[in-house]
């Protein structure tokens, strides 16, 4: 289905998947998230962030040497956990299209911001579909290297942008540096947490990576290709976790300049637009880079969402039904029926299942770090992660499950203040 790559096989050009898939989760956060813990908290949750971006610097180098060292992708090895023939995968194919009304629900914001900026008042419903119509097109073309291109340049003119913003405000190194660990004693610093550790550097997409980089490499290498090659994949990892931290260094800042060193916290009717409309005193010029670099990083995150999800059901749904071939017009519905869904999440979406959705999320997040581990065990010995990597896979597991069971169960939340201490 993907085009032919033109690259030598064994080859791993930079910037790749691990790069990019960083990237493109950074505008949901960054511009629902991030800016409005800012705003409340200032630069509280830096450490958590650092901490959360090394997990998933593990995290996307332990699936680089599972699909270097096999030349498949995750999902076949998902496909050997014992149990229930492919229940993995069929979890983690649940999980990623629920994660779909999450998408659509973003896409709202979109909408209003292109009303406000240009002072009109175009139908909502009419814009998504303009949008999810023009994300179709794009994603029916099912070409990775397409899709790299589109997301390398979109990148490029974000990081530009964020650049220029750079100028416009003072950033207190001191107070940046200040944030280690937020108070993990209440729920809102719990779901706060939760939502950086799931969300920042991508969550259930990272497993995309492994199906991408399968078309980096189109087939196993040689025992001569794999340290060159797993050395440019920790680099390309190595590269989007440090741009991405600095990105959210940045929206930490936004938050906090114009709004906690005021005494003021994020604004409660919509954190988004609200925080963005506030921001939007940078001056004629200042105002339109950030909405355009508003506009783009959401696009970018609706776009690999919906490519990434699209290949995964493509990959794995031939090999979960007997007898089913992936063809053209098959990949195209697939493709609609994502889209559709996105669309009509506006309907019955609601920040509150979205909550709800991060608890449960973070649970199944773990159980996704235990099988991770399971596989790596089962790989060759000189293929295995170092002990350093299952420390912190094993570390992030163990907080996110615990997260997680404290936000589904309000009332029995586990002391962090004593597990920190232990």
């Amino acid at each position: 289905m993907d085009n032919p790559v033109q690259e030598k096989r064994g080859t791993y050009p930079l910037p790749g998947p691990g790069l990019l898939i960083a990237l493109s989760s950074s505008g949901w956060v960054g511009l629902l998230s991030l800016i409005s813990f800012g705003a409340d908290s200032g630069y509280a949750f830096v450490g958590i962030t650092f901490l959360t971006l090394l997990f998933k610097y593990a995290l996307i180098t332990g699936l680089a040497r599972f699909t270097i060292a096999t030349g498949t992708d995750i999902f076949t090895g998902l496909g050997t956990i014992p149990g229930p023939k492919n229940w993995v995968i069929w979890m983690m194919n649940g999980i990623l299209y629920i994660e779909i009304f999450m998408l659509g629900y973003s896409s709202q914001i979109v909408v209003r911001l292109f009303n406000e900026l240009f002072g009109v008042n175009l139908n909502p419903f009419h814009v998504i579909i303009g949008i999810f119509g023009l994300l179709f097109l794009l994603v029916a073309l099912d070409s990775y290297w397409f899709f790299r291109e589109i997301l390398i340049r979109a990148i490029l003119f974000i990081m530009l942008g964020f650049g220029l913003l750079i100028l416009s405000i003072t950033i207190p190194i001191d107070e940046l540096t200040a944030g280690i660990i937020p108070d993990l004693n209440t729920y809102i610093g719990l779901y706060e947490t939760g939502i950086i550790l799931s969300s920042v550097g991508s969550g259930f997409s990272l497993l995309f990576y492994s199906v991408w980089m399968v078309s980096h490499l189109r087939g196993k290498v040689s025992e001569q290709e794999k340290p060159e090659i797993l050395r440019r994949a920790r680099i390309d990892a190595g590269l989007g976790m440090v741009i991405l931290f600095l990105l959210c260094g940045l929206f930490y800042s936004i938050g906090y300049v114009f709004f906690y060193e005021h005494g003021l916290g994020a604004p409660e009717p919509d954190l988004t637009l609200e925080a963005i409309f506030t921001v939007m005193n940078l001056g004629i010029y200042g105002n339109m880079i950030f909405a355009c670099v508003c506009i783009t990083a959401l696009f970018c995150s609706l776009l690999g969402g919906l490519y990434g999800r699209a290949r995964v059901l493509e990959v794995t749904l031939p090999r979960t039904i007997p007898g089913f071939f992936m063809s053209k017009k098959k990949y195209l519905c697939i493709v609609f029926v994502l889209v559709l869904s996105a669309v009509f999440s506006d309907f019955f979406f609601t920040q509150t299942m979205v909550r709800e959705f991060i608890a449960i999320r973070m649970v199944l997040f773990s159980i996704l770090g235990i099988l991770l581990i399971w596989i790596d065990r089962s790989l060759h010995v000189q293929d295995r992660g170092s002990v350093w990597w299952y420390i912190i896979m094993a570390t992030g597991t163990v907080a996110s499950f615990i997260i997680g069971i404290n936000l589904i169960e309000k009332y029995i939340q586990i002391p962090f203040s004593f597990l920190l201490n232990l």
